[in-house]
């Protein structure tokens, strides 16, 4: 049997930004990851984004770390040379009936210290997006979009740098305490002792979170699908546009949101899926991608758009519930040198160096 200081379960962004903070600190790091290579979940199967901050409930976790996680992100990112763009955002409204529902995002973000916010008329947006019809937004210059890819690239190198060891291919199927340590059992009939895990399982992380015996949240599966443009309608947007959030609670609405391969995706949608790898049944239909997005931009023809890739965000609340869900970081209750790391959905990315910074310091106190 290996015996370890610190085993990460889950090769995502979260899970690879705690391996290059902790294997700073310690030898013997280990990140084990159930799919064939690292990040090919939720990590890089969304939009790119950088938030700015604006959603989350003032004192959360998410509206701590997104914040937090926005300014490190693009000093890593300008450091390690991972491509990024800090692009803008228009939140846009139908009508100024809807200047309240502006003003009260711009509120929620000033007060979680995001910098540069302002709501901005008609000629403001025109100026910017020329092709966007609406009388009134708020206008966020921090936003912006990274190649999602690249960054996982770049926190793997550094933690493979610092002597982590990432293992893909390799699936936890079951744990125990046993004098004092967590003996993890693979997929691969192996056994690995660890002082210290880390579950950062996305969207099994409330099954790894119950091989130890904790039983407190559950993961729903909600399937986010993306419509994008023909090429040669790439410059129909030049940021990102977002419409003022559905009541609903339930994802940001359908946006524009122009990546650093410069193709205009539209998404995602929110729909709830019982299989945890469900990324193609019943897909919607391009109609309502359209529907959606021509509000924003009446310019826009059915036959600009075209089928792209789907997600899963791993969320906290089953369908019928769209109140707030934070993340989950915490010490295991029965075992604390077990960190649970549970519904780290948007904004993940963005907040992912921050999450592990403040694993990594999670660790070092046990």
């Amino acid at each position: 049997m290996v015996t370890t200081n610190v085993v990460i379960i889950g090769g995502g962004v979260v899970g690879l930004a705690a391996a290059a903070e902790i294997s700073r600190h310690y030898d013997d790091v280990f990140v084990l990851e159930a799919a064939p290579r690292l990040g090919l979940g939720a990590s890089s199967r969304n939009s790119g984004v950088i938030h700015a901050g604006l959603y989350y409930t003032p004192g959360s976790l998410k509206a701590f770390h997104c914040v937090r996680g926005a300014r490190m992100l693009y000093e890593f990112c300008a450091e390690h040379r991972v491509p990024y763009n800090r692009i803008g955002k228009f939140v846009v409204a139908d009508s100024r009936d809807q200047f309240d529902a502006l003003a009260a995002i711009k509120a929620r973000g000033d007060q979680n210290g995001v910098e540069g916010l302002d709501i901005v008329g008609r000629e403001f947006i025109r100026r910017h997006e020329p092709n966007v019809a609406s009388p009134l937004a708020l206008y966020s210059p921090n936003t912006g979009i990274v190649d999602a890819e690249e960054l996982i690239r770049a926190l793997a190198r550094i933690a493979q740098d610092n002597g982590a060891h990432l293992v893909t291919d390799t699936r936890l199927i079951g744990a125990e305490i046993r004098d004092g340590l967590a003996i993890l059992k693979t997929s691969h009939d192996e056994e690995v002792s660890a002082r210290v895990v880390v579950n950062a399982a996305g969207l099994y992380s409330d099954e790894v979170a119950r091989m130890f015996g904790y039983d407190e949240h559950q993961i729903y599966a909600c399937r986010g699908e993306y419509a994008e443009l023909v090429p040669k309608m790439s410059g129909i947007v030049n940021g990102l546009i977002y419409p003022v959030p559905p009541a609903s609670g339930h994802g940001l609405g359908v946006h524009f949101t122009k990546n650093m391969a410069g193709r205009v995706l539209l998404g995602p949608n929110a729909r709830y899926v019982e299989d945890k790898e469900d990324y193609e049944s019943n897909p919607t239909p391009l109609s309502e991608f359209y529907e959606s997005a021509r509000m924003i931009v009446p310019s826009l023809q059915f036959e600009d758009l075209r089928p792209s890739y789907s997600g899963l965000r791993s969320r906290l609340r089953p369908a019928h519930d769209s109140s707030f869900a934070d993340f989950v970081l915490r010490y295991d209750p029965n075992h604390p040198f077990v960190i649970q790391a549970i519904g780290i959905e948007s904004p993940g990315l963005t907040s992912s160096l921050s999450l592990g910074q403040t694993i990594s310091s999670m660790v070092r106190e046990v």
